[in-house]
């Protein structure tokens, strides 16, 4: 087990220490509800923000252009972006095309929660 999953087993069953059976599986089913709602957030971003991975499909070429600040993607498809966006009130791709902001997230998130919160 790496580092981070141990600390992550250690966190996990000093939440539980002293705590009844019931507890614990309440505990157990909110943790479950949080991964669930950050799964489904994270599909939904992927689905209604796309233009925030691009990056991951840049050419050494075109890495190396973000990193200089310039944004390798066509005009045509930077415009489509920028207005779709600004449609959807969320802050614009910076010069090299990546986001500047967590607004998108914030709002992917709520709208996994309104769908998976128990009413």
């Amino acid at each position: 087990m790496n580092r981070y999953k141990t600390e992550e087993a250690r966190a996990r069953q000093n939440a539980r220490a002293g705590k009844t059976p019931a507890e614990s599986a309440e505990l157990d089913q909110q943790e479950t509800l949080q991964a669930s709602i950050y799964e489904l957030a994270r599909t939904i971003h992927i689905e209604r923000f796309p233009e925030e991975y691009d990056h991951y499909y840049d050419s050494i070429a075109d890495a190396s252009d973000r990193t200089s600040g310039i944004n390798p993607m066509s005009k045509e498809y930077i415009e489509r972006v920028t207005a779709k966006r600004k449609k959807e009130g969320v802050s614009p791709l910076a010069e090299n095309g990546l986001p500047t902001a967590n607004d998108t997230w914030e709002i992917v998130l709520a709208e996994a929660e309104r769908q998976l919160q128990p009413k």
